[in-house]
């Protein structure tokens, strides 16, 4: 069976990614920089609106009156340390992690964005279907009678 790829767009930054079958998980992401971008603004997403309903509001208030009584001056932590000063280098880690394997167009076929094989000229657009998945156009197989056990004759 030949390696083909499935090609979509990236859900945040809207790449156009190819993912050979042997590593599409059903991916929507381009790679792990964007999905771990997406997962912190899903999430900072959700705490706003906990935050802004009645429970969140109520739970925000209790634990406001629990820091006062304690007296303490800090809830949070810290700022991360600012980066050291300098010049970066031409193969910084950050231009390494995200878009330099997309820009140059591969001239010997498709290879796979996460992997690098080379897949076949074909691709797919939709997921692979698996096995626990029916085709809707194909109705029901009919099941085999149930087998007896314990030595009953029929």
């Amino acid at each position: 069976m030949e390696n083909t790829a499935r090609l979509f767009n990236c859900a945040r930054c809207r790449r156009q990614v190819a993912i050979c079958s042997h590593c599409d998980r059903g991916n929507i992401y381009c790679g792990p920089n964007c999905s771990q971008q997406a997962r912190r603004e899903s999430m900072k997403a959700a705490g706003g609106r906990y935050q802004r309903s009645r429970r969140g509001r109520f739970a925000h208030a209790k634990r406001q009156h629990r820091h006062r009584m304690r007296r303490n001056k800090v809830t949070h932590q810290g700022s991360p340390p600012p980066p050291p000063d300098g010049p970066l280098s031409r193969t910084s880690k950050a231009s390494a992690r995200h878009g330099e394997s997309c820009s140059a167009p591969a001239t010997d076929g498709i290879h796979c964005h996460l992997c690098g094989r080379l897949c076949s000229a074909f691709i797919r657009l939709e997921f692979l279907r698996g096995r626990h998945h029916r085709r809707p156009d194909r109705k029901p197989t009919a099941r085999c009678a149930p087998v007896r056990f314990g030595g009953q004759g029929p």
